[in-house]
């Protein structure tokens, strides 16, 4: 009898550790390993947007959508995590996800995106929002691999550069100042004098006076990729070119009209006959003097 307990006793204790070598395992796993993020510059190879962020109770909250290209989209393909700028430090809220038809709709090809919607959610408590400010960042699941989205959270509100960096324009009373406080950064190249904002379905390029203007003037480069190629204006698609280019003279499309302050300003339309999976615009002349990849802000029909 005695032998049948110790035997008992000892199967119980390595039960028990193996417990514990295995919980330990978990653990390790998924606020160590797992939590090892490899980040990278966004190389568009994934579609997103955070639509929103509030505050709800207790719980900080973020809204949008991402997906892979060229691939069906899956629920929990990605995470989002909020890496605080100064600290490093970063903070992974809890996911829940959800099918996102406008997405699929707007973007409609031979792939479904229709599994893209997320919401993010941490609680509050977490984080610093008075004066902190953290940066969005794009996990694919499962991999270290994290992508740079060019989100920011600054004062509880989403912006679009990093807000110890950004340089911020003087429109104070000039025709400017409507599309600079309600529109949406889009390219911010203080570094060669170009800022662009979307504002109402249409692109502003706002120069300042270190633009590179050669007598005046410079050919804007305005180019688009699409899931949809088919819809591509028929000249695009008689050359087998799969893209949509709308570059143009700054001086064509200037509002030399407008009082645009110490600025110059050009305006193109965003096209609506097709998807938009990327843009992107800059100075070309042999070679590219600076180019910037974007997307459009997403404001799907309802």
């Amino acid at each position: 009898m005695e032998k049948w307990k110790k035997t008992i006793i000892q199967g119980i204790i390595c039960v028990g550790l193996l417990g514990v070598i295995w919980g330990g395992y978990f653990l390790v796993k998924h606020f160590g390993t797992d939590r090892i993020l490899e980040i990278k510059e966004d190389d568009f190879s994934w579609v997103y947007q955070v639509d929103s962020v509030k505050t709800e109770g207790k719980a900080f909250v973020l809204r949008g959508f991402a997906f892979e290209l060229e691939k069906d989209s899956e629920k929990g393909a990605f995470e989002i995590v909020l890496q605080d700028i100064e600290s490093g430090e970063k903070y992974f809220p809890k996911m829940e996800y959800a099918e996102r038809k406008d997405v699929n709709d707007y973007f409609l090809c031979e792939y479904d995106y229709l599994q893209s919607g997320f919401e993010a959610r941490i609680k509050e408590s977490k984080l610093d929002l008075e004066n902190a400010n953290y940066e969005v960042l794009l996990r694919e699941e499962g991999e270290r691999k994290t992508y740079q989205t060019g989100t920011y959270i600054s004062k509880g509100e989403l912006v679009y550069a990093n807000p110890l960096e950004f340089e911020p324009l003087d429109v104070a009373g000039t025709d400017l100042e409507d599309i600079v406080g309600n529109g949406v950064l889009r390219v911010y190249r203080p570094d060669y004098g170009m800022y662009v904002y979307q504002y109402e379905g249409e692109l502003y390029w706002i120069a300042d006076s270190n633009y590179g203007f050669v007598d005046g003037d410079t050919i804007v480069q305005y180019q688009l990729d699409t899931t949809q190629i088919n819809r591509l204006p028929s000249n695009r698609l008689e050359n087998n070119w799969n893209w949509d280019n709308i570059s143009f003279k700054f001086s064509d499309a200037e509002l030399s009209e407008w009082n645009a302050g110490k600025y110059r300003l050009a305006k193109e339309w965003i096209p609506t006959e097709y998807s938009i999976e990327k843009m992107w615009t800059g100075n070309y002349t042999d070679k590219w003097i600076w180019q910037k990849n974007f997307r459009p802000y997403y404001e799907f029909e309802k």
